[in-house]
């Protein structure tokens, strides 16, 4: 697992599990952040096979993704969790930020190299 999360940043203190999802019609995205005991449970698929989700990125559209490879799902879903520990820790909230954490899964999930920490404008703060 540390190589596929390899360049992402760390959720400090928190220790990342991945579980088999066993599913009964088709595979999907689950995951959970635990605030009282520091966890995030990330849930890959079992049988995997490729499948696409539909992701609600709000203004940006919906699109269909395709997660080819456990790999695929793994980084988007710790992406996705990391994303709300980060507005946890800085903002006070995380819990709420559904399409915000979306869309920064979305942007990163494949991206090779180091990915930085969401820079997520507070309500009423404008783009310089």
């Amino acid at each position: 697992m540390r190589e596929t999360l390899r360049g992402l940043p760390t959720a400090t203190g928190y220790t990342v599990t991945v579980k088999p999802l066993r599913y009964r019609t088709g595979p999907h995205l689950q995951a959970f952040t635990y605030w009282d005991h520091p966890e995030i449970v990330l849930q890959v698929p079992e049988p995997f096979r490729p499948f696409r989700e539909e992701v609600d990125l709000g203004s940006w559209g919906s699109p269909r993704v395709l997660f080819r490879t456990r790999r695929d799902v793994i980084r988007f879903l710790y992406l996705h969790e990391f994303c709300h520990w980060w507005l946890y820790l800085t903002h006070g909230w995380g819990a709420a930020a559904e399409i915000a954490c979306d869309r920064y899964a979305y942007t990163n999930f494949r991206r090779r190299g180091p990915v930085r920490p969401p820079a997520l404008r507070t309500r009423g703060e404008r783009a310089a």
